[in-house]
C-alpha cells in the first residue's frame, strides 16, 4: 500500500466531505443563526464548545489509540474498548452536568441535548476509527457524512419555512435523531464485516497507560481551539450577542478546519501502519502539509479580499466590527494546518511527550490571554488570542517534529507559500477595482487554475513531488 491509495481513499473522503459538510454548514447551520438572532445561538453556540471541551472524558483516548495501535497490527479487544467506551460516555454526561452548575448555566434543556449528541457524536468516532485502523477508507468516507446527509434532509424544512418552523431546541431533536440513526448504520456494517475482534483481555493498568497520552492531548487540543467560546459568553457584559458575533466567524474557519481534522484522521493510521519505510513518511507527510497549505493558502486570501462581500451574503450584515472579526479568525487557518499534519506524525510515531508539551504550553497561553483580552475586546479579543497562541504552536510542531522524526523542513515551500499569499490578495484586492462582481472574479480564477493545472499538470507534478527530498 503506498501514496497512491492513500491518496485516492483521501480523495474520497475529501470529496464527500466537500460536497456535504459545507451545505450543512452554509445553508442550514448559518441559516438557523440567522433565523434565531446571535443572542440566542449565542446561548447554543457557548454550550457546545463546553461540551465539546469535555470530550476528553467521553472517550479518554480510546479512538486514537485504537486507531493507532491496529494500525500498527498490534493485537486488541475491541469488545472490551466498547465496553469501557459506553461507561466513558456516562461519566461525560456527569462531568458536563457537574461543569455547567459549577459556572452557572440556566439553559439546561439546551445543554442536556447537546450532551446526547456529542455522546453519540463521540460513540461514532470510537467505531469509525475501526474502519480507519483496517484502511477502509472508502466506507469511512461514505460514514464521515451519513449523520449531515440525514440532517440536511431532516432540517431542509424547517429551515426554510416548510413544516414547522425551526428553533433551537427543534435543531438539537433533528441533531439527536440524526446521530442515532447513523450509529446505529455504523453499528450494523461493523457486526456485519466481524470487526469487533474479541482478542485476550487488556489489564485496567494498561488501557490507561495507553490512552492517557491520547487523552491529554484531546483535552489540550479542545481547550486550545474551543475553551474561548465558552469564556467569551461567560466573561464579558455582552457574552451571549459577542459570542454569536463569534460564532458567524468561527463558522467559516470550522468548515476550512474540516479539510484538516479530515487528513489527520487519515494520516494517524497511514504513518503508524508505514513508520519504518522513511521514504514514503516523509513523502506522505511533505504533500499533505503542501496540499492543506495551498488551500489554506487561497481561502485566507480570499476572504481577507472580500470579507464584506462574504458578510453581506452570509449574514445579510455589513457590520465593520464583524467583518475584523471574520478576517482574524480565519487567518489561524493555516497554523492550523500545520499543527494537524505535525501532530499527527508524532502521535503515529508515539512521539507523545513531545506533543503534549507543545499543546499544554500554547493551550495555557490562549486562555490566559482570553482571560486578558475579552474583558476588553469580547469577540476580537478571541481572535487576537488565537493569531498569538495557533501560529505559535503550528510553527513549533512543524520545526520540533521535523527535527525528531528526522524528516525535511521544507522551508523553502514555507516562504513560496507566503509569497503566495500576498499575491492572491493583491490580485483579489485589484480585481475588485476592475470589475465589482465577485462571482465574475470567482469564476475566472476557477477558470484559470483548472487551464493551468491541465495544460502544465506534467511540470506541476515535477516540481511539486521533489519538494519531500
Amino acid at each position: 500500500m503506498g501514496v497512491k491509495h492513500f491518496f485516492k481513499g483521501l480523495s474520497w473522503l475529501l470529496v464527500l466531505n466537500l460536497l456535504i459538510k459545507p451545505a450543512w454548514i452554509f445553508l442550514i447551520d448559518r441559516q438557523v443563526q440567522n433565523i434565531v438572532g446571535h443572542e440566542s445561538y449565542g446561548t447554543y453556540f457557548a454550550l457546545y464548545n463546553l461540551t465539546y471541551v469535555l470530550l476528553f472524558v467521553a472517550d479518554a483516548g480510546l479512538s486514537n489509540m485504537l486507531a493507532q495501535r491496529l494500525a500498527a497490527q498490534q493485537a486488541l479487544n475491541v469488545r472490551q474498548l466498547l465496553r469501557i467506551k459506553l461507561l466513558l460516555l456516562l461519566c461525560y454526561a456527569l462531568a458536563c452536568t457537574g461543569a455547567a452548575a459549577l459556572s452557572g448555566v440556566t439553559r439546561w434543556e439546551i445543554l442536556f441535548y447537546l450532551v446526547g449528541i456529542q455522546a453519540l457524536q463521540s460513540l461514532f468516532g470510537f467505531l469509525r476509527s475501526l474502519l480507519t485502523a483496517r484502511q477502509l477508507f472508502q466506507p469511512d468516507a461514505f460514514f464521515s457524512v451519513l449523520d449531515k446527509i440525514l440532517l440536511l434532509a431532516l432540517c431542509i424544512g424547517p429551515v426554510y419555512g416548510v413544516l414547522r418552523p425551526i428553533t433551537i431546541l427543534l435543531f438539537l431533536q433533528l441533531q439527536t435523531l440524526s446521530s442515532t440513526v447513523a450509529v446505529g448504520c455504523l453499528l450494523l456494517f461493523l457486526w456485519r464485516k466481524q470487526s469487533f475482534s474479541s482478542g485476550p483481555a487488556t489489564t485496567l493498568r494498561s488501557i490507561v497507560a495507553w490512552t492517557t497520552p491520547f487523552v491529554l492531548i484531546l483535552l489540550l487540543m479542545s481547550t486550545h481551539n474551543r475553551l474561548d467560546a465558552f469564556l467569551l459568553e461567560r466573561l464579558h457584559p455582552d457574552g451571549a450577542v459577542q459570542a454569536g458575533i463569534y460564532a458567524t466567524a468561527f463558522r467559516l474557519l470550522d468548515a476550512g478546519n474540516m479539510i484538516g481534522y479530515l487528513t489527520a484522521s487519515f494520516l494517524v493510521s497511514f504513518l503508524a501502519r508505514h513508520q519504518n519505510d522513511r521514504r514514503l513518511f516523509q513523502q506522505v507527510l511533505l504533500l499533505s502539509r503542501h496540499g492543506l497549505l495551498l488551500m489554506a493558502t487561497g481561502a485566507v486570501a480570499f476572504v481577507l479580499a472580500f470579507t464584506p462581500w462574504v458578510q453581506a451574503a452570509l449574514y445579510h450584515s455589513a457590520d465593520a466590527n464583524s467583518t475584523i472579526i471574520m478576517q482574524l479568525c480565519l487567518a489561524t487557518l493555516p497554523a492550523s494546518y500545520l499543527t494537524h499534519v505535525y501532530g499527527s506524525a508524532l502521535t503515529a510515531t508515539a512521539q507523545f511527550r513531545l506533543f503534549i508539551l507543545v499543546v499544554f504550553f500554547f493551550a495555557l497561553l490562549n486562555v490566559l490571554l482570553n482571560l486578558w483580552l475579552i474583558p476588553l475586546y469580547g469577540a476580537r479579543g478571541c481572535c487576537l488570542a488565537a493569531l498569538a497562541s495557533q501560529y505559535g504552536c503550528g510553527i513549533t510542531l512543524w520545526l520540533t517534529t521535523s527535527r525528531r522524526l528526522a524528516v525535511s523542513t521544507a522551508a523553502g515551500s514555507m516562504a513560496a507559500f507566503a509569497a503566495l499569499a500576498l499575491l492572491l490578495y493583491f490580485l483579489f484586492f485589484y480585481s475588485q477595482k476592475l470589475t465589482g462582481n465577485v462571482w465574475i472574479i470567482l469564476t475566472s480564477i476557477a477558470l484559470l487554475a483548472a487551464v493551468l493545472l491541465f495544460t502544465q499538470r506534467s511540470r506541476v507534478k515535477k516540481l511539486f513531488l521533489p519538494l519531500y527530498s
